[in-house]
C-alpha cells in the first residue's frame, strides 16, 4: 500500500497539520513551564478544554468507573508528570521519551488484554527503552535553570506509562465517542490537576503575576485549542478513514518535528549521544507500531493518539 493510493490531499494535509501542531506543542509547553509551575499550567489548560467540551459530557451507567479511571490517567497524572518533566529536560529529549507510550501500551496489552508479544515486537521494545536510556544518561542540556535531563526524561517516561494505563481503560470503554471521552478527560483532569498543584506546588499566583501574560495566554490557547481539541479530533477523524498502518506511525513524525523545533528554536543539544538514542527509540517504536498494525490478532491500544502532549 502506498500513500498515493490510500491518502487523498485533504487527509494528508490534516495529518501533517496535526503532527506539526503536536510537535510544536512540546516547544510551547517548555516555554510555558519556564514561566509557571508545570502542574498549574496543566490545570489552566485542562480547565479551558473542560469548559469548551462540557456540552459533550454524557453519563453512561455501568461504564463510568473505567472512564473516570482513564480520565485520571489521560487527563491528569500524565500531564502532571509530563509537564514537570519538561521543566527539567529539553523539549527534544521529552519528545523522544514520550514515544515509550507504545512499548508500555504493548506490554500492558499483553498482561491485561491477552495480547501475544512475539520476539520481534519484544526486540523493538528493548531497542526503544535502550534508546531512551542512552539519552537519559547523557549530560545535562539546555533544559533551563536547574535542568537535569535524566530526571526530566524519567518523569516524561512515567507520564507515557500513565497514558498507556489509561489506554487500557479506554480500550474497554468503547460505548463512548471520542469527543465524549475528551470531555470527561478534561473535566476530571482539571479537577485533579487543581488538587495536585495545590498539594505539590507553591506561589502559583505570584508566578502568574510575574509571567509574560501574552505568552502564557497564547500558550494556554494553543494547548487547549490546537493540541487538545483540534489534534485529538483530527486524529480520530483520520483513524476512521485511513488504515492504522498509516496513521499510528504519525507519532514518529510528531517527534521529529518536536526535535527539529527544539534544536532550531530552543538550542537543544543535538550531539552524537542524542542522535544515537533518538534513532534507537524511533526505530524500536516504529517497528512495534508496524507489527501491531499489520497483525489483526494484536489488541495493543496503539490507535490512541500516541506521543501527543
Amino acid at each position: 500500500m502506498s500513500w498515493k493510493l490510500n491518502v487523498n490531499a485533504r487527509e494528508l494535509i490534516v495529518l501533517l497539520v496535526m503532527c506539526l501542531l503536536w510537535g510544536f506543542h512540546f516547544i510551547v509547553i517548555k516555554v510555558a513551564v519556564a514561566e509557571l509551575p508545570p502542574i498549574f499550567y496543566a490545570a489552566l489548560r485542562m480547565t479551558l478544554v473542560a469548559v469548551i467540551m462540557a456540552a459533550f459530557l454524557r453519563w453512561r451507567s455501568g461504564h463510568m468507573i473505567r472512564v473516570l479511571a482513564a480520565a485520571l490517567c489521560l487527563g491528569a497524572f500524565n500531564y502532571a508528570l509530563m509537564f514537570t518533566g519538561l521543566k527539567y529536560a529539553t523539549a527534544s529529549a521529552a519528545a523522544i521519551a514520550m514515544e515509550l507510550y507504545v512499548p508500555f501500551a504493548t506490554i500492558l496489552a499483553m498482561i491485561f488484554l491477552g495480547d501475544q508479544l512475539g520476539w520481534r515486537r519484544g526486540l523493538g521494545i528493548a531497542i526503544a527503552f535502550a534508546g531512551v536510556a542512552v539519552i537519559a544518561l547523557g549530560e545535562n542540556g539546555n533544559g533551563g535553570p536547574g535542568a537535569h535531563v535524566g530526571l526530566g526524561v524519567g518523569l516524561v517516561a512515567a507520564g507515557a506509562f500513565t497514558e498507556a494505563v489509561g489506554a487500557i481503560f479506554v480500550k474497554k470503554s468503547d460505548v463512548f465517542r471520542p469527543h465524549e471521552l475528551l470531555a470527561w478527560f478534561s473535566l476530571v483532569g482539571a479537577i485533579a490537576l487543581w488538587g495536585l498543584t495545590a498539594l505539590l506546588e507553591s506561589e502559583q499566583e505570584a508566578a502568574f503575576a510575574a509571567s509574560d501574560k501574552p505568552l502564557i495566554i497564547g500558550a494556554i490557547l494553543y494547548s487547549a485549542l490546537a493540541a487538545s481539541i483540534f489534534g485529538h479530533t483530527a486524529y480520530y477523524w483520520l483513524i476512521q478513514r485511513l488504515p492504522i498502518t498509516l496513521v499510528a506511525p504519525s507519532a514518529l513524525l510528531t517527534t521529529l518535528i518536536a526535535v527539529f523545533f527544539g534544536v532550531v528554536l530552543l538550542g537543544d543539544p543535538f550531539g552524537l549521544r542524542f542522535i544515537i538514542g533518538g534513532l534507537m527509540t524511533l526505530a524500536g517504536v516504529g517497528f512495534v507500531l508496524l507489527r501491531s498494525a499489520t497483525k489483526p490478532d494484536i489488541k495493543a491500544p496503539v490507535s490512541e493518539p500516541v506521543g501527543a502532549p
